[in-house]
């Protein structure tokens, strides 16, 4: 295929994940859906959570389930069925449809565009570039779809705030079938690929460096309004900081090809983790409003960082033609963070009406990022990164 159209495809798999990115707006649509469906700040984290969980399982599973269709229906398959999954759940008259269709399968379908647009772009000449764009793309939906969810609902929308993504995903699912599939060479069926498609030792320590570095992020993207003072409401002010947690994760994860060219991956996300940290430790004891925002702004910077690196982390430490399944296991440690980390603040959240425990809890998994990734780093094999 020509060059024009292999990157054509590559960037409409990265406007799926823009229009994925939506996930990390639930903060501007968690206020429609508890006024829909009467629902606890926990029952709403609860449907967030379990879409972050599903999207885990979509980029652990997406190498399966692509290698069933055929190249040229791949990606339009997984925009449709996202696409749906966003009209049933705005259709749902019940919690439990409207967490089955956003929380399962659109969170499912997601994350199997996610693994779709990074496979594709760590194959591609420039995969130190396209991989942190195609992760970023992710988080600028957030900064759009978020900000915009907020005031859709302010007009009276609802649970139907989500239909820009919805419309967003349905260009992607039909532009894909008229430009031509950019095809991901096959592996050969070597020794070495058999044991890196297994989670081993060094896959297992990232993944834990990214559930642990995971967690506030999450729950900072999750939860943007609900930081800041009682005193400050308002869909303006929740709308800015919002569309500013957003960008910061976006910004981060652009950043991190910078990072990594210059430190390597090991060392770009220590300086994240450390960064989340001080961040985390001085939003304990804020209290103005613009001060609040400046911090969530460092938190989901040094988050999008983290997240961008990750999957050059893992390039560095396994060959190509392991890297989708390598990375899919890996991927499910930020899983196991978003399941975990934004439910547990909810249940905080209602229990005590503060989140100053999970920053606690948060500060405490980062420093085992810290500890771990800096350990990774002497011990990195003599492979060349992109």
């Amino acid at each position: 295929m020509s060059i024009a159209a292999r990157r054509s495809c590559l960037w409409l798999s990265i406007l799926g994940c823009f229009a994925g990115g939506s996930l990390y707006g639930w903060s501007g649509y968690l206020p429609a859906v508890r006024a829909q469906f009467d629902i606890s700040n926990a029952a709403a984290a609860m449907v967030f959570s379990l879409a972050l969980a599903c999207f885990t399982f979509g980029v652990l599973l997406a190498p399966v389930l692509l290698a069933k269709l055929a190249p040229r229906w791949r990606l339009s398959f997984l925009a449709w069925m996202a696409a749906l999954s966003l009209g049933v759940a705005a259709m749902s008259t019940g919690f439990i449809w409207f967490a089955t269709a956003f929380g399962v399968l659109f969170g499912f379908f997601s994350g199997a565009i996610y693994n779709h647009a990074i496979s594709s772009a760590s194959t591609s000449g420039k995969a130190t570039l396209l991989v942190p764009v195609s992760v970023a793309a992710f988080g600028l939906g957030g900064a759009v779809f978020g900000p915009a969810q907020v005031w859709l609902t302010a007009a009276g929308w609802g649970v139907w705030s989500v239909a820009p993504s919805l419309g967003c995903l349905a260009v992607v699912a039909c532009a894909s079938l008229v430009v031509p599939p950019a095809a991901i060479p096959p592996a050969e069926p070597t020794l070495e690929r058999t044991t890196l498609t297994r989670p081993d030792k060094t896959i297992a320590v990232i993944w834990v460096i990214l559930a642990a570095g995971s967690c506030a992020g999450l729950i900072v993207l999750g939860f943007a309004a609900q930081f800041l003072p009682r005193a400050s409401s308002g869909a303006g002010l929740a709308s800015l900081a919002i569309f500013l947690v957003a960008l910061g994760n976006t910004a981060g994860r652009l950043s991190a090809t910078l990072t990594v060219k210059r430190f390597g991956p090991e060392l770009g996300i220590a300086g994240a983790v450390t960064v989340s940290m001080l961040a985390l430790a001085c939003l304990m004891l804020a209290t103005a409003p613009g001060m609040v925002v400046a911090l969530l702004f460092c938190v989901a910077l040094a988050y999008g960082q983290l997240a961008a690196s990750v999957p050059l982390l893992v390039k560095a430490h396994v060959n190509d033609a392991a890297f989708s399944a390598s990375f899919g296991w890996v991927f499910t440690g930020w899983g196991a963070a978003g399941l975990l980390g934004p439910w547990t603040a909810g249940q905080v959240l209602d229990a005590t009406g503060s989140l100053q425990l999970p920053l606690l809890l948060c500060i405490a998994c980062s420093a085992t990022s810290l500890w771990l990734v800096l350990r990774l780093a002497n011990r990195r094999p003599p492979r060349e990164t992109c």
